[in-house]
């Protein structure tokens, strides 16, 4: 079984890492842990136009890089004789997360959801919710149990989608 874990840094995809980490694997099961760094764009009017080379994207690859990585070693830690890869993708979240799938042909998908609901979702959308959609494969989104005021203690899969 191929199982791509995205993290981003935050709580919730820390839970998610955690989670495939204890579960029980084959030895022969294989792991990706990616990082996507969204490109921020400049709006000039005319179109978007990326930004100098130098700039905040090359910091944002560098903090992603470090992420995976660090994610990357504590799953081999966790589960020291299967394969674990490392990558770090450029592009829109959700996207890049359905297509580093489907290019590398993964069987599952693993990311952590902040669980917002109301207008905080409306607001700022669900890259889970873009990945059940749009997934080539089943997925797996760890979040906390709704209402408990010590969610970063707990953990859940909210949802499963097999395509």
């Amino acid at each position: 079984m191929k199982t791509l874990v995205a993290i981003d840094g935050s709580e919730c995809s820390m839970r998610a890492l955690d989670y495939v980490a204890n579960r029980p694997w084959k030895n022969e099961d294989q792991f990706m842990v990616i990082s996507v760094v969204e490109p921020i764009p400049a709006d000039l009017g005319v179109g978007i136009v990326p930004p100098p080379a130098g700039s905040i994207e090359d910091k944002m690859y560098d903090e992603c890089a470090e992420i995976s990585g660090n994610g990357g070693r504590k799953l081999q830690e966790a589960l020291p004789l299967n394969p674990i890869l490392v990558s770090v993708e450029a592009g829109l979240v959700a996207e890049t997360i359905c297509d580093t799938a489907a290019r590398w042909e993964a069987d599952l998908i693993v990311l952590g959801s902040h669980g917002r609901k109301g207008i905080a979702h409306l607001l700022l959308g669900s890259v889970a919710e873009e990945v059940l959609k749009k997934s080539p494969c089943s997925v797996e989104v760890i979040k906390a149990k709704a209402g408990d005021a010590n969610a970063d203690e707990h953990e859940e899969v909210e949802f499963m989608h097999t395509n």
